[in-house]
């Protein structure tokens, strides 16, 4: 199983790429690329974000199953999508529906090993109004504590002091909510929204106008590595318990099920998600929206790795003798390279896709 199970999952994002795309042809399978216009990869080739569909185009029920939306955590998504096609995912489509593979929304982090893009943006806080964007007071006066500008051993004491002091007063998750909810004026912090709509956000609505616009029905999985404990899985979703929404949901994926807006998830309710980007374009239908998360390594060792690799970028530069241990660092810490933590995810990742297509009925 661990063999298996390990042989889908890439040592770099071209390695990824190369092989979700010959897994889509010997599918018969073919693939929309859409090209970076700007940003390319450590290699100084191009960067792509590639959609494949299983089943009719005009289907009025939907999967949607996307990659890297978070870069770096895009190891665990890819793997998903190439092992699942090669295992037969093409023969799984019910009659009616289909099913659409997303390969590296953020093709840029993939590459990069970073969680955000070419713009220090999280994708996954990007799709906000970005006149108006959401106010996060609490990261402000914490700002220069969660993403310090330079990281000695004393400036990192420091800065973890103060972050300790505030979860101490206000309660860990609300120190969670802080850092991680989203914020909107730090361009050079962690959990950036961005100041504008982010090639990916823009790439991610057409393909909704291209292949999902005529769909009544839609469930999306987006895969997702960080929190949690080392190979333990959670089906995040920002949809209220006793929602209809939320009963498909539990239908779909049982016990795994967690909503962060009612405080039952590892994740803090977030800011500009595309949870709610798929809401509003899918006003009047039918929306199941959830992540798949799969736990890495402790909170802690997770966000001082996101901590390090901020300020290699933001304030530090990549010929720095800290370079290659920081960027070794945030990768094992989003995706942890051994064939018992990849045979846990992906069985975790079968059982939910395999939840998913079952509804399609």
């Amino acid at each position: 199983m661990s063999e298996a199970a390990d042989r889908h999952f890439p040592a770099v994002y071209r390695t990824g790429r190369e092989a979700f795309l010959r897994a889509c042809e010997e599918t018969g399978l073919g693939v929309t690329s859409r090209v970076h216009p700007a940003a390319t990869g450590e290699d100084g080739k191009p960067l792509f974000l590639d959609t494949a569909t299983i089943g009719a185009r005009d289907a009025k029920c939907a999967l949607l199953l996307i990659s890297g939306t978070h870069g770096v955590e895009g190891y665990f998504g890819s793997g998903v999508q190439t092992g699942l096609l090669r295992k037969g995912l093409a023969r799984l489509a019910l009659k009616g529906a289909k099913i659409v593979l997303l390969h590296a929304l953020n093709p840029f982090g993939f590459a990069w090993n970073r969680r955000v893009n070419e713009d220090n943006a999280d994708i996954n806080r990007n799709f906000v109004d970005h006149k108006n964007p959401p106010e996060n007071a609490a990261y402000d006066a914490l700002a220069d504590d969660i993403a310090p500008k330079e990281i000695s051993d004393e400036t990192m004491a420091r800065a973890n002091e103060r972050l300790i002091a505030y979860a101490r007063e206000h309660g860990p998750f609300a120190l969670q909510e802080a850092i991680s909810r989203g914020q909107y004026r730090h361009a050079d912090g962690i959990y950036y929204g961005g100041a504008r709509e982010s090639w990916s956000a823009a790439m991610l609505r057409d393909v909704f106008k291209q292949e999902l616009a005529g769909v009544d029905r839609l469930t999306v999985i987006d895969f997702h590595t960080g929190l949690g404990e080392s190979g333990a899985a959670e089906m995040m979703t920002e949809h209220l318990p006793q929602t209809p929404a939320y009963a498909r949901a539990k239908k779909m994926w049982g016990a795994l099920v967690r909503s962060s807006e009612a405080g039952e998830s590892l994740s803090a309710p977030l800011s500009g998600t595309i949870d709610q980007a798929m809401a509003a374009w899918m006003k009047g239908k039918e929306l199941t929206f959830a992540a798949l998360e799969v736990g890495t390594a402790p909170l802690r060792q997770v966000f001082q790795a996101l901590q390090r690799d901020n300020w290699l970028h933001a304030h530090g530069r990549l010929d720095h003798a800290l370079a290659r241990p920081i960027k070794t660092e945030i990768r094992a810490a989003f995706y942890p390279d051994t064939a018992e933590w990849k045979a846990r995810v992906f069985a975790h990742a079968e059982k939910t896709v395999a939840g998913a297509v079952a509804a399609l009925g």
